[in-house]
Order: structure tokens, then C-alpha cells, then sequence
């Protein structure tokens, strides 16, 4: 590894990192910048270590002209003086129990690099798991479950991952797509990095195509429900000792609140009434169930006569209308 791509102050005892960036393209609901905060706050983790001085220096720019300090790097003064250096934000944090926390910034070049500092990173800890975070926005019905999209970087991940509820995208299969940081990662792992086993679970956080008086866009800026379809999903996989009871609660205040906005929306206007109600009755998902608890019993088996009149019924039934 070059010089200056990563310091650790500690080197606690690792299983699983959760990353999740600021600024990020694939930021839909604050999914990516807010539940690494989220569960860094929660957990009460302790700052370990950071990406180096090489990767401030080579992966972002000083500023994009007009965005004012957007994307300038972080400073303090205090009274006149300086208090803290410029700096861009790419640390990890011990949050206990074998879990790593990463919050960063979304580097503008120098990928490679960039890359070699976070999977160095994930080696030098003895990660064994590496989720990354993210999201983006569609029309998705504020009162149901989330839709969990997923890329992984080893073959031999798949048969475990589909047991929790996800969807595996084919993003960029039918044509040029250019990669989020959580896929371009996977995209690394998988080609330079082999031995290691990193995914990306990204979910779609409600926001629809019409605009308040104040001019903002429905939907849900921080989707705390996409923050729960995810961690529940995390939390079985990686045996997490962690309480969702705040995130739901939150999800279910957020959506509900969304979903009285769209029926006033609905019945002030049939057009975008038509809207809703298409999203709704085209939306997908794979429901989350937990591989750990025990299923329901088994149905009650029926008189033979009467599962042969059911499936009579069944079969001779009309088809539904087409609406593809």
C-alpha cells in the first residue's frame, strides 16, 4: 500500500463494516449519508482511525464553480485562528460487538486509490463482511415495505444473501450506466480484491413527481422506513445487537404523513391521482423475512374433495386485465 492512504489509531476486533457516504449521487432518502450517522449515534461509536492525507489530496477538488463551498473542504477558526484543518471526512468507527462504521465523502477522482485506502482498510480490521448503503428516489407507496436492491461481489454470496428479502439488480445490463460508489466497490472487490466479500443494499425512498407551493418535491428526504428495511435485513445477517423499535416508529410517522399528502394531492387532481395510483399497483418488492425466527405453521390440510372444488374454482377463473 502507497504511503499516507490510511490511518488507524486502533485495531479492535472486526467482523462486519457498514459505509455509507456524504455527498453521494445514490443519497435518495439520505439513506447513505444518514444511517451510518444514524447508527454511529446509536451505538455510540468511537472514532478509530481515517483515509490518510493522500486521499485528500488527490481525490477531491478545492471547489466546482458554482457551488459555493459545497464542495470545499471542511475548516474551523476560532476567534481569528485556525482550530482545525482542512479536511475532507472518510473515518471509521468502532461501534463494538465485532461492527465497523464508515462515513465518507464521495471521492471525485483518484477511484483506484480511493479504493485501495477503504479495502486496506477492510483487511488491516479482519473485516469478513462489507455492506455499503444507499439510495434512490421513485414513487414507492409511503406505506409499504421498501423496495432492497442488491449487487455483491462473490458468487458464492448469492445463496445466502436471497434468504433476506432483496432484489438482485441488473443495473447497466441493457445499456452504458455509470456505477454509484457502493457499486463501483463491489465492481473493485470482485475484479482486484477476490478474497474479500462486499455488498450493496440500496433501497427506493418515496418521492413523487409533483411540487409543493414552497416548490419542493413530494416525497421523504430521510426515509427512516428505508433506514428499517435495511438494518432488519442487516441486523439478521450479521447477528446485530441492535434495537429497530425508534427506526420504525419514525418510518411509520414519515409515511403516514406522506400518505395523507398524496390523498389531498389525489383528490384535488385526478391526473395526478392516476399517477398514484399506477405507481402503487406497478410497485415491486421482495418481502423481508427473518431466516432466524420460526416460520408460521403449516396450513391446515384440506378435506380432498374440497381442494379438488377450490382448484376448479381456481382454474376456470378469468384472467386479470393486462395494464403492461
Amino acid at each position: 500500500m502507497a504511503q499516507n492512504l490510511l490511518i488507524l489509531d486502533e485495531k479492535p476486533n472486526a467482523r462486519y463494516l457498514i459505509a455509507g457516504w456524504h455527498r453521494n449521487w445514490s443519497d435518495g432518502g439520505g439513506i447513505s449519508s444518514g444511517l451510518p450517522k444514524y447508527l454511529v449515534d446509536q451505538f455510540g461509536a468511537r472514532k478509530i482511525g481515517r483515509m490518510g492525507p493522500e486521499i485528500e489530496k488527490l481525490c477531491y477538488p478545492f471547489q466546482v464553480a458554482g457551488t459555493h463551498d459545497n464542495y470545499r473542504p471542511a475548516c474551523a477558526f476560532e476567534e481569528g485562528l485556525p482550530t482545525v484543518a482542512m479536511h475532507w471526512d472518510n473515518d471509521f468507527y468502532d461501534a463494538g460487538g465485532g461492527l465497523i462504521i464508515f462515513i465518507g465523502e464521495e471521492p471525485w477522482f483518484e477511484l483506484d486509490l480511493y479504493g485501495e485506502a477503504f479495502f486496506e482498510a477492510v483487511r488491516e480490521l479482519g473485516v469478513e463482511q462489507t455492506v455499503t448503503v444507499e439510495g434512490y428516489n421513485g414513487p414507492a407507496p409511503p406505506d409499504m415495505e421498501r423496495r432492497v436492491g442488491c449487487v455483491y461481489s462473490r458468487a458464492d454470496m448469492k445463496e445466502d444473501l436471497e434468504k433476506y428479502g432483496i432484489q438482485f439488480s441488473s443495473y447497466g445490463s441493457g445499456g452504458r450506466q455509470g456505477p454509484t460508489i457502493g457499486m463501483a466497490l463491489v465492481t473493485m472487490a470482485h475484479y482486484r480484491y477476490a478474497d474479500l466479500r462486499v455488498f450493496r443494499l440500496g433501497a427506493m425512498a418515496p418521492m413523487y413527481p409533483f411540487t409543493t407551493q414552497g416548490n419542493q418535491q413530494v416525497g421523504i428526504v430521510t426515509d427512516y422506513r428505508s433506514f428499517f428495511d435495511i438494518m432488519r435485513r442487516v441486523k439478521a445477517m450479521f447477528a446485530l445487537d441492535i434495537d429497530l423499535t425508534d427506526l420504525e416508529a419514525r418510518g411509520n410517522v414519515e409515511s403516514q404523513r406522506l400518505k395523507e399528502t398524496l390523498e389531498r394531492i389525489g383528490n384535488a387532481n385526478s391526473n395526478a391521482k392516476q399517477i398514484i395510483d399506477r405507481a402503487r399497483s406497478d410497485y415491486t418488492f421482495t418481502p423481508f423475512q427473518n431466516p432466524g425466527q420460526e416460520q408460521p405453521p403449516n396450513p391446515v390440510e384440506l378435506d380432498p374433495g374440497l381442494d379438488r372444488a377450490l382448484d376448479d374454482i381456481l382454474q376456470n377463473a378469468p384472467e386479470p386485465p393486462d395494464e403492461t
